[in-house]
């Protein structure tokens, strides 16, 4: 059997004639002509080929063809309803998809933030932790969008753009015991084994980070915790790890003062790989996230 033909505007001046009771009414409702409206149940009774109202009544009435096609007619129309307001969403259902990579450094607090307020904008967050070599690699490539890593004191390649976003603090931690007397010296600090959290330092991060000869590479945070547990070393860590909360670990007083050190951070993108306005607004987010105290959330 063929199917009909029909239109939207067909089943709607259809339905709202069987509501409204007269051409006149719907067409009104509708902000159609009178004469429109009629042209619409015409062509639409001719396709069915049978008669739809009783013309010779005032209201129109439906004929019993009519009453059994209206119950149909209005449910394809809450169909159709369902279908407008679907497809009106769909432009701001559509995530975009942006890819951050991080160091052992950043905030976890911050990272949690910012993807919740990205989510809010239909943005998702996807977060790798690299070291920054590979992350400026990726970069490089397209194959991610941003980083976010302590800042080196050197220039990136010509084709990365770099902004500042704030900062995190860092200070000595070791297990309890571990020196035996406060404030510690450089000195003594240099003489033990220390656990550093990454496995190549650049010149300009080294001579922040890097007080002894005896260095322990462990980037793993579990592992790292495990080993300042353990008394393997000591370590320069961010405040936000709160590593007070690690069973027998503590901060530790030194000679360069109970501040500690102060570490800028930096947000890395290559031009053209994500929108000026989501980049402005991923920016805006960290820049406040780290302003309001994020980095000294755990």
């Amino acid at each position: 059997m063929e199917l009909l033909r029909f239109t939207l505007a067909q089943i709607e001046a259809f339905a709202c004639v069987c509501e409204s009771g007269t051409l006149t009414q719907a067409a009104r409702k509708l902000k159609k002509d009178r004469t429109t409206v009629s042209e619409l149940l015409d062509y639409l009774e001719v396709d069915l080929g049978y008669t739809l109202f009783d013309r010779s009544t005032r209201p129109l009435t439906l004929t019993p063809q009519g009453q059994l096609l209206y119950r149909q007619a209005r449910l394809f129309l809450h169909e159709a309803e369902a279908f407008s307001r679907i497809a009106r969403q769909i432009p701001d259902s559509i995530e975009t998809h942006l890819t951050l990579c991080y160091d052992l450094f950043t905030p976890r607090a911050l990272l949690l933030q910012l993807a919740e307020q990205l989510r809010a904008r239909h943005i998702q967050l996807d977060m790798i932790a690299c070291e920054r070599v590979q992350a400026e690699q990726w970069l490089d490539e397209g194959s991610v969008d941003l980083a976010l890593f302590q800042a080196m004191n050197r220039s990136v390649n010509d084709h990365l753009h770099w902004r500042a976003v704030g900062s995190v603090s860092l200070a000595v931690y070791a297990r309890e015991g571990y020196f035996s007397k406060q404030p510690v010296s450089l000195l003594h600090l240099a003489s033990r084994p220390q656990l550093m959290p990454f496995r190549d330092l650049p010149p300009s991060l080294a001579g922040r980070l890097q007080i002894a000869d005896n260095l322990i590479h462990v980037n793993e945070i579990s592992l790292l915790e495990g080993l300042l547990q353990a008394g393997t070393g000591w370590a320069f860590l961010p405040d936000h790890f709160s590593a007070e909360r690690l069973k027998g670990v503590m901060r530790v007083e030194t000679a360069m003062g109970n501040n500690g050190l102060t570490h800028p951070l930096v947000a890395l993108w290559k031009p053209g790989v994500i929108n000026a306005s989501v980049l402005s607004q991923v920016l805006g987010i960290m820049e406040k996230g780290l302003l309001s105290g994020g980095a000294s959330l755990t």
